[in-house]
């Protein structure tokens, strides 16, 4: 009974990675200065780790506020963090790993949903 819960929750997780992926690509699109990300199918964290850990690095380059260069920065460090932790519990399960990477994505989710939505009002100026 455990392997299964521990296989749903590995699921939800990594549904919830991806989820969470397509909204930084989403709003890297619509940046000031756009950064574009790996968007195949099936991205490994190989090839998607670096990617966000470059645009973390480049979130103060944009020409937009601290805000919504923090909320771009705290999207990218909380989705690393989420996926180091998934990785670790791949390894070897634990369920506060998988809450931790559960807790980190909750808060990249909304950083980088209130940066799209300041993107989308601000888009026009």
């Amino acid at each position: 009974m455990a392997d299964r819960e521990e296989t749903e929750i590995m699921r939800a997780l990594a549904h919830s990675i991806s989820v969470v992926y397509s909204i930084l690509v989403d709003v890297c699109a619509a940046l000031p200065v756009p950064i574009g990300l790996p968007t195949d199918r099936h991205i490994p964290a190989t090839d998607a780790v670096p990617a966000i850990q470059r645009v973390a690095a480049l979130a103060k380059d944009q020409p937009m506020g601290e805000t919504q260069e923090a909320q771009l920065f705290t999207g990218c460090i909380h989705l690393l963090a989420a996926i180091d932790l998934y990785a670790l519990c791949v390894t070897r399960f634990e369920e506060t790993r998988a809450e931790g990477a559960g807790a980190n994505l909750v808060y990249a989710d909304e950083a980088l949903k209130s940066l799209a939505l300041w993107l989308v009002i601000n888009e026009a100026d």
